[in-house]
């Protein structure tokens, strides 16, 4: 604590300063995010209720309300809406609610197993660590996909769960999630879908009229799904989405806090503060955009996939990994090789990429603040790079 305090002009001089070395969304150079500028409406909304406390949700009833409402609206676009849920602080805590539910449905198994993709989210790992379950990982076939013989190899006596994910973090490819459910039901076991990144996507694409298996909960089998609303959906960081169908594992699994002043509640978060106006400026979001807004919001997203596609498809010694599904695109050379020179030389340049070293990909996700003339920076200075690396 310092001993003398500041002007609000004197700390809001020196947080433009000191915040200047972050870089913005509106440059263009932030082509590696899978999260975005939230919009400017969602943001004031956000601001306005700073002060409200889902931890304890007797004393909100209102914003509790908007939750439930926006659970279950969320639940109609993924294929079930009598679900239960809660909006969380992003796919982290939303995958980690999943595998408690599953470890605790299965209690007999003193030594429980939970299958992934080798493609999944390090938050199964973190997960695993912290409930004290063990962690599977099926391979990837050749093209990137999940291997459904390496994954039915791995069932023991003591797997619990299975996990698909419908966008993959490197390449934004949908697990084969129909095959999976047959695999869960064979083996009587949970399935949880990641959705992450695709949650609000892949309904609006199917509504474009691209080919979107189905992945969601008009399958059967699939008891939960993860979609993080800060993500495509443009709602204020951190804003995440955990939704459940068997909605009588919330009596059986949600933790009851009979201490809090608002009376007892039960809820499935790991955490207890709850930002309560992450909900509601997601649920002021979802009304003002509707159905129609994010469709229009995906299609330009996809059709900027497509162009920078094409353009790094241009570029000598350079090729996209995969055909995209999503607003997602990996990016290679020719052999694999220097991929790791290439984004170290991006980077000198500002342009900031995901790289995925044991892929040998760069990773670039185009969200709305993307535009054209910044691929076209980006390939120019590609190009550059690239001539002088394979030249």
């Amino acid at each position: 604590m310092k001993d003398i305090a500041k002007s609000k002009e004197k700390i809001i001089e020196e947080l433009e300063k000191r915040l200047s070395k972050d870089l913005t969304y509106d440059s263009g150079f932030i082509l590696g995010s899978m999260c975005s500028e939230p919009l400017k409406f969602a943001t004031e909304i956000y601001s306005k209720y700073i002060s409200k406390n889902l931890g304890d949700p007797g004393l909100f009833p209102g914003t509790m309300e908007l939750e439930n409402e926006i659970i279950q609206e969320l639940g109609g676009l993924f294929g079930c809406r009598n679900v239960v849920g809660t909006i969380t602080t992003g796919g982290t805590e939303s995958n980690i609610i999943a595998m408690r539910i599953a470890r605790n449905l299965f209690k007999n198994k003193k030594n429980p197993e939970f299958i992934v993709p080798a493609s999944a989210h390090i938050s199964f790992d973190k997960g695993a660590e912290l409930l004290g379950i063990t962690l599977k990982k099926a391979k990837l076939t050749k093209d990137f996909y999940l291997d459904l013989n390496h994954i039915s190899s791995l069932i023991s006596e003591n797997t619990i769960g299975l996990v698909g994910v419908a966008g993959t973090t490197s390449l934004g490819l949908i697990d084969p999630i129909e095959k999976l459910a047959k695999i869960s039901e064979e083996n009587s076991l949970f399935l949880h879908v990641d959705a992450a990144f695709g949650g609000f996507i892949l309904p609006f694409l199917k509504e474009l009229g691209y080919n979107i298996p189905r992945w969601d909960f008009s399958i059967k089998s699939v008891l939960s799904i993860t979609a993080d609303p800060h993500k495509m959906g443009l709602a204020p960081i951190p804003s995440g989405g955990f939704l459940l169908k068997p909605s009588s594992l919330y009596e059986e699994f949600g933790y009851e806090i009979p201490y809090l002043a608002g009376g007892g509640f039960k809820h499935f978060n790991i955490l207890g503060t709850r930002i309560g106006a992450s909900t509601i400026a997601f649920w002021a979001l979802w009304n003002y955009l509707g159905k129609e807004g994010y469709k229009n919001i995906v299609k330009e997203c996809m059709e900027i996939t497509s162009y920078f596609e094409k353009r790094i498809n241009e570029i000598p010694g350079i090729k996209v990994v995969v055909k995209p599904i999503m607003n997602i695109i990996g990016i290679t050379t020719e052999n694999g090789e220097k991929v790791e020179i290439i984004d170290e030389e991006l980077r000198k340049k500002k342009w900031k990429l995901g790289l995925f070293n044991n892929l040998k990909i760069l990773r670039a996700v185009i969200m709305p603040h993307v535009k054209k003339e910044h691929i076209d920076k980006f390939c120019i200075d590609l190009e550059l790079i690239t001539k002088k690396l394979f030249n």
